[in-house]
């Protein structure tokens, strides 16, 4: 009896053994399957980008230095390449820039617009953007002859592309080229409007609205 118990405790003995060295051989393997913790450089890469929350004020340079009695402003919210703001436009036309037709002065009583822009492939309100416009305008046409006046409502549309260089921390200048469309012509029916003896037909007014020579703003952001 002693001897069977012998060779049982024996038997235990060796399969013990044996399970200890596979477990001893399997763990290295089982190990190197467990993929090693990610550096701290990796986990910041991977961390979603945080845009910061700001401001900015313009003024439309070019407009003033071309326009007589005019007045361009804009503001709004910047959050990191993104911008949306109000802008407010004023100024006495003429035939060179505005195709106000002799015999007549035309005024732009205010325009109006709601803006949002991008910033291409940017993390801040920098470099290359496109701007998505919507403008609530009113011209003022007189007749000069008869002094006969009338104000010409409209609503326009467009897209304006532009580059914007920080010179100075904040400040910065942005020339700038856009087209919008008439969604509500200041000429119903692009149709010649009688003011006074005379018909107004201004063919700047009638489907598009551009300012492909360049126009300038300067203006901050913070």
């Amino acid at each position: 009896m002693n001897s069977a118990l012998v060779f049982r405790t024996s038997r235990l003995a060796l399969v013990g053994a044996a399970a200890i060295s596979v477990l001893a051989a399997a763990a290295p393997s089982a190990f190197a399957d467990t993929p090693a913790p990610a550096p701290a450089a990796a986990l910041e890469l991977r961390k979603p980008t945080s845009y910061r929350l700001g401001a900015h004020f313009e003024a439309d340079v070019g407009l003033m230095a071309v326009m007589r009695q005019s007045a361009g402003l804009a503001g709004g919210v910047v959050w990191g390449p993104f911008r949306a703001g109000l802008s407010y436009t004023t100024f006495l036309s003429n035939s060179a820039f505005g195709g106000t037709p002799e015999g007549f002065s035309m005024r732009v009583n205010h325009i109006i617009g709601i803006n949002a822009a991008y910033f291409i492939a940017r993390s801040t309100d920098d470099g290359l953007y496109v701007q998505g416009m919507f403008h609530i305008k009113q011209q003022g046409v007189t007749n000069e002859a008869t002094g006969d006046h009338k104000d010409l409502d409209s609503l326009a549309a467009g897209l304006e592309l532009g580059y914007l260089w920080k010179v100075y921390q904040g400040l910065y200048v942005a020339p700038r080229i856009g087209a919008l469309y008439y969604l509500k012509s200041p000429q119903p029916g692009n149709n010649p409007v009688q003011i006074g003896d005379r018909a107004y037909d201004n063919p700047r007014h009638k489907d598009w609205d551009t300012y492909f020579i360049p126009t300038l703003s300067v203006g901050y952001s913070w």
